[in-house]
């Protein structure tokens, strides 16, 4: 784990990975509307063929990447991740239905940005879980993106990458290797299953306030890695799901429904309102307090839930 914290953008990871991957895959296509940083000007100056533009025809970069899936090609898509509900009807039936490998991601990811409530999104799980055939990830911070962005590569099948639109702490110093379920502490007491920008809230929540609980990063959300949750909830006997996303549709009520059915222990949600998250500046303090997901809340949840026990 990386102990610096330095903040880097999640995006700047995932450019930095797919345009490692366009050099060594003539079949790797960038597909944007109105979207993308460096990755965008990499493939204009070096693979302008492999640069699809279709400006603010959201929707129409989703049949585009279908049909090139389909003929064989590895298109990658950018948008904002509040933009894949306008493209939503496309996603499912140009991508979804047909299980093409389509690699799509979405940005300004959770309650930070700057683009209005309509911008912000904390629903982007909710949605993209419930389309079939899909593999829905989110990254932790920079490093995490690159290893989600090779592992999506990887698959035949469609794929969401959740991310964070601003600098965010690295949780690591380097690229991890892939796991579904990455457990950072190991306590007896109470488990936080948390992703994203959550993973860093958690362990500094650990540090501040001596527990013994488990951090555990779950950066695969669709399928979730079920039998190793269940195992935990065995460990410790009681849960808290930390995430930067509403508390319908998430981790939080993935993991509620598994543990419910399976292995039924307390739990508690420290999540997002069911809200238009407003935007906020960089600058501003206390912005995870704000909106009920800071490490403070973390922390009297996890007392919470051991109180119950």
């Amino acid at each position: 784990m990386n102990e610096n914290h330095e903040l880097k953008k999640m995006r700047e990871g995932y450019g930095d990975a797919v345009i490692d991957l366009a050099q060594k895959d003539e079949k790797i296509v960038f597909v944007g509307a109105d979207s993308g940083g460096h990755e965008r000007k990499w493939f204009f100056e070096n693979a302008k063929e492999r640069l699809i533009e279709t400006g603010i025809a959201e929707a129409n970069s989703a049949v585009i990447a279908g049909a090139l899936a389909s003929d064989g090609f590895k298109p990658f898509v950018l948008n904002f991740a509040y933009l894949h509900a306008r493209m939503y009807n496309q996603i499912s039936q140009s991508i979804a239905e047909d299980n093409y490998p389509v690699r799509m991601a979405g940005y300004y990811a959770g309650i930070w940005g700057f683009g209005g409530r309509s911008h912000n999104c904390i629903t982007d799980l909710a949605f993209m879980r419930a389309l079939p055939n899909f593999n829905v990830f989110a990254a932790a911070d920079y490093w995490e993106a690159k290893t989600l962005v090779k592992k999506v590569a990887s698959l035949d099948a469609p794929s969401y990458i959740r991310l964070s639109g601003v600098p965010t702490p690295t949780v690591y110093d380097s690229e991890p290797e892939f796991s579904p379920f990455k457990k950072h502490l190991d306590g007896k007491d109470c488990t936080i299953f948390c992703h994203g920008t959550m993973v860093h809230e958690a362990l500094q929540a650990c540090l501040e306030e001596k527990m013994s609980v488990s951090v555990v990063n779950i950066p695969q959300i669709k399928p979730l890695p079920k039998e190793e949750i269940i195992h935990e909830a065995k460990t410790t006997g009681g849960a808290v799901v930390v995430e930067e996303h509403s508390y319908i549709g998430g981790l939080a009520e993935s993991i509620s429904s598994l543990l419910s059915e399976n292995y039924p222990i307390p739990i508690k949600k420290i999540c997002v309102d069911d809200i238009f998250p407003v935007s906020v500046r960089m600058e501003e303090e206390n912005v995870y307090e704000k909106f009920g997901i800071s490490r403070n809340q973390i922390k009297k949840a996890v007392k919470s839930i051991i109180n119950k026990k």
